[in-house]
């Protein structure tokens, strides 16, 4: 098949996400000659806005998003592919004319281009507008003799695992499962990514990555902000739906998987949900393993932060939960025994996003009078993208003394700081159909199946309050405590100040 132009659909093109993410990432794009010469970008929203005005906009969002500096005859390279189209998603005429818009710009029939439509808008809207651009031509199932058509969009996928259901049918009965690229962007970044190599690429860690060497995990993600203004939208998800459905559930399969057949998007999908699978689920087990909070006043940075319930869009009596952590625990015969413990939050201490790896004490106590520490793997996404083996030596002198040391990897100082970021890697995915860092239907279905269960258990809960500047209610340190192990509290690695940060 010859080569076809490409016309990239942007619903929503007005939001934050368009102008915080991908209108900067597709300037990198360009400025790297990652889109080819007849590759357009028609932005679509409910704003009335000129052409002259709209490319305005765009413009200052990838001056004051981007994160390179920009070079202004390269944005007005990309400027030349965008136009903008005024369309309510409810308007079955709108979108007859849209087809003549899109047609009109290529110079060809919509079915003779490749088109990729990328829906930035509440999950509620999808399925609707899937069926539109059905309706009128320009959405079909996948066909060898035609161009591709791929449809994107983000999480959250519904907001339980019935509505999932209901958009995946509505979605399917128009788009083949290869058609469709469902974003969690957490799975682009670096040191997501870097998982799969640090575990199955270094025969110091494979061996030792089961029951037999480890004494439990930790995933923390960690936010310092609050709700920003979306108290409408984090009023219907909480911490639960938020994060832990998506980001948390992803990190817990890939530190959890066993080695795939192949690093194929298939073979790595296919470990990861029999992970899920092997969740054990129960009401009783997330009462007794599981404690969510909100947030109060407090300080963070040395400011003083308002209550969650004192958040616009936010009920004066809300019981949303801003906190949320829990034990885990996996039923299959190489975590046999070793508990998963997840927490996230709002307005904590400090923003952080770590696995911690805590390995067992050694079998014999040959030094158990100087009480060592156990040794960990700390896995740093954000902000200090990284790497930290703590590890036990002895202090200089006459006299055993041990002490607990570091050895740290920084991303930024081995790479470089321009690293791809994460929706530069998306798009640029999408666009060459590799899906092996978007979601899979039944990673949706079963990571819902623990949070249906999860939401089901504290229904009825008040959430704990925790002051805004710490980390979370002290039930939670009681919920590991109890165990004999405690939260491993992310700190600034020896590398951060070497970044400038």
């Amino acid at each position: 098949m010859k080569e076809c132009k490409c016309v990239f659909s942007i619903f929503g093109a007005t939001g934050d996400l368009a102008n915080r993410k991908l209108l900067p990432a597709f300037y990198f794009m360009e400025r790297e000659r990652q889109l080819k010469e007849d590759f357009t970008i028609v932005c679509i929203a409910r704003k009335e806005k000129s052409q002259e005005q709209y490319k305005k906009e765009a413009a200052e969002a990838v001056r004051k998003f981007s994160r390179i500096k920009v070079t202004e005859d390269i944005l007005q390279k990309l400027l030349k592919r965008i136009y903008y189209y005024k369309l309510e998603f409810s308007d079955k005429s709108g979108y007859e004319k849209l087809r003549e818009h899109l047609e009109n710009i290529s110079g060809e029939k919509s079915a003779h281009c490749e088109r990729i439509f990328y829906l930035a808008v509440p999950y509620s809207l999808i399925g609707a507008i899937v069926d539109k651009l059905k309706s009128v031509g320009l959405a079909e199932r996948h066909s060898k003799k035609k161009p591709y058509c791929r449809l994107m969009f983000e999480k959250p996928f519904g907001h339980d695992l019935k509505s999932a259901k209901e958009l995946n049918s509505t979605i399917t009965k128009v788009f083949d499962e290869n058609q469709i690229y469902r974003i969690d962007h957490y799975m682009a970044k670096e040191l997501v990514q870097n998982l799969l190599v640090l575990r199955f690429a270094n025969s110091i860690f494979e061996p030792l990555w089961n029951k037999d060497y480890i004494d439990h995990i930790q995933i923390t993600v960690a936010e310092t902000l609050g709700v920003e203004g979306r108290g409408n939208y984090y009023e219907k998800a909480g911490a639960i739906r938020d994060v832990i459905q998506n980001h948390m559930v992803q990190l817990l399969t890939l530190v959890a998987m066993a080695a795939p057949k192949s690093i194929k998007a298939d073979d790595v999908k296919n470990e990861k949900v029999k992970v899920l699978k092997s969740v054990k689920l129960g009401t009783n087990d997330f009462l007794k393993n599981a404690v969510v909070g909100q947030y109060g006043r407090g300080k963070i940075n040395e400011k003083s932060v308002q209550a969650y319930t004192d958040e616009p869009d936010v009920n004066k009596n809300s019981r949303t939960e801003t906190y949320a952590a829990l034990k885990v625990s996996i039923k299959n015969r190489m975590w046999k025994n070793v508990p998963f413990y997840l927490r996230t939050g709002k307005r904590l201490k400090d923003r952080a996003t770590e696995i911690v790896i805590v390995y067992k004490h050694v079998p014999f106590g040959l030094f158990l009078k100087s009480r060592p520490e156990k040794n960990m793997l700390v896995i740093r996404v954000q902000p200090y993208e990284g790497i930290t083996v703590n590890f036990n030596a002895k202090v200089p002198g006459k006299k055993v003394i041990i002490d607990n040391v570091e050895m740290d990897f920084c991303h930024e100082c081995k790479f470089g700081p321009n690293s791809p970021e994460a929706y530069e890697r998306l798009l640029y995915d999408v666009m060459i159909g590799d899906q092996t860092l978007f979601t899979r239907w039944d990673e949706v279905e079963n990571a819902w199946k623990i949070i249906d269960v999860l939401t089901k258990s504290f229904k009825e809960a008040k959430p704990l309050k925790y002051e805004a500047g710490t980390w979370g209610p002290k039930e939670a340190h009681k919920l590991i405590e109890k165990d004999g192990r405690k939260w491993v509290e992310p700190k600034r690695p020896s590398y951060a100040d070497l970044l400038g940060k």
